[in-house]
């Protein structure tokens, strides 16, 4: 997308008052013409991620048609990361990013991109554990489960909600004793010296079969049992399934609709 240097401008004008946070807003056609509206970045971790602010969004909306979502990459290059390719494919729009300090502009749209299974990047929200389960039962079962609106450390408001333990019977699980390959383990991981109220994390017990359809040159050796997950920090991944993780394991969950 090409837009001219006023508009330029202005974004690594917002870019640079937002710094060293991300900025974001949105590239709309009004009846003055193209305009860029800076919206507010309502993320708990805005140095790494950005959450269009809705009311800001919704009143950018109201003045045109949303062309493009923009946003800056502070101290990186203005490549696209894994999350930002995704969340393009999920608003199927134009995302255009700026890096700053230098200013650099790169642009790219919706192509069809899905992460891997393997090896994905993690962002709350858009590929966290709660994602990679998600696309495991799609590609791996054939299952479509929704997804659910939520903030990052939900799970350290002791009055808020527990997402999974309210949410699991109407997404068509139901609780058993004795995990089998395709159950959702759902476990508490407290982060050292923060507070964990609810369960936090999902995994997908793979029993000794570690192997995925959807990715079939991806092997690991060993013997199991295997869990399929994703860690804050870290890469989505599988790995052995120890008592470390066994201890926290407060759901062992099977959904209606699955065949080993």
């Amino acid at each position: 997308m090409r837009i001219n240097k006023q508009l330029q401008d202005a974004i690594r004008a917002h870019a640079a008052r937002a710094y060293p946070a991300e900025a974001c807003g949105l590239l709309i056609s009004s009846a003055g013409g193209r305009e860029y509206i800076p919206c507010a970045n309502v993320a708990k971790t805005d140095r790494e991620n950005f959450q269009l602010c809705e009311r800001d969004q919704a009143a950018a909306e109201d003045r045109g048609e949303v062309l493009a979502i923009i946003h800056s990459h502070p101290d990186k290059a203005p490549t696209p990361s894994m999350a930002d390719r995704v969340s393009c494919e999920l608003h199927e729009l134009p995302w255009g990013i700026v890096g700053w300090p230098g200013g650099e502009f790169e642009w790219f749209k919706p192509s069809g991109f899905q992460a891997p299974l393997l090896g994905r990047d993690f962002s709350h929200g858009l590929l966290d554990c709660w994602s990679a389960c998600r696309d495991w039962y799609a590609r791996e079962a054939g299952l479509k489960l929704p997804n659910f609106e939520r903030q990052d450390l939900w799970w350290e408001d002791e009055s808020g909600p527990s997402l999974y333990e309210e949410n699991f019977k109407a997404t068509g699980f139901y609780q058993v004793e004795t995990a089998q390959r395709g159950d959702m383990l759902v476990l508490q991981i407290p982060t050292p010296g923060r507070n964990c109220f609810h369960p936090n994390h999902a995994a997908i017990y793979l029993g000794d079969e570690p192997a995925l359809i959807s990715e079939p040159a991806a092997t690991l050796g060993g013997s199991g049992p295997f869990i399929y997950h994703h860690m804050p920090g870290r890469l989505a991944s599988r790995e052995i399934y120890g008592w470390s993780q066994a201890n926290r394991v407060k759901l062992i969950l099977r959904h209606k609709d699955y065949r080993p």
